[in-house]
């Protein structure tokens, strides 16, 4: 299966990754009354898609202001407790991946575009909000990657809207690399 991957602004894959999004955190969340339609922060921030002829195999929303995670946490604060250089961060929200991509086992290489993607626009890390399982299940498509990902159960994380009774835990991606620091991606 060829599968692409990019940042888009095409409505009908939009359309699709917002559809998939809605039945993955409706189903494999219990959140039966999720709307994956469009928000204001998918305008905000970069949709990333992977895609095939058939359509939408899975994204994400990497959210350009760090500081719109929907916690009760400032990601200035969490960074300088963990011990992090000063640097850009994002958020990768909203991430949504097909049965299809998940039974070939593709999420590593999702990862790997994601990150690239990630880089490419100038983010030094990459936080992220989720399930411990999840969490460790990201830990080891890095550890794959050789990208350092870190899980912060030290950090006390209360999402809301309607997340606020699942589990939760902070988790950040050290992106910075020599090798991509002074590149830029080219956006839609």
């Amino acid at each position: 299966m060829q599968v692409s991957y990019e940042i888009t602004r095409d409505s009908q894959l939009l359309g699709e990754y917002y559809q998939l999004r809605e039945r993955c955190y409706q189903q494999e969340l219990q959140l039966s009354t999720f709307d994956g339609s469009e928000e204001a922060a998918d305008r905000n921030g970069y949709i990333f898609i992977a895609s095939n002829s058939d359509g939408c195999l899975g994204g994400a929303r990497i959210a350009q202001n760090a500081e719109a995670l929907l916690t009760n946490l400032s990601l200035t604060n969490v960074m300088s407790t963990l011990g992090l250089d000063p640097g850009s961060s994002c958020i990768w929200e909203r991430l949504a991946i097909s049965r299809d991509l998940r039974e070939r086992k593709r999420q590593p290489e999702f990862c790997d575009h994601l990150i690239n993607v990630s880089r490419s626009l100038g983010y030094d890390y990459a936080f992220m909000v989720s399930s411990v399982r999840n969490a460790r299940f990201y830990r080891l498509c890095h550890s794959t990657l050789n990208v350092e990902f870190q899980i912060c159960d030290q950090v006390p994380c209360s999402p809301t809207g309607g997340f606020e009774n699942l589990e939760h835990v902070l988790s950040v991606a050290h992106l910075r690399t020599t090798e991509f620091q002074e590149q830029t991606l080219s956006l839609p």
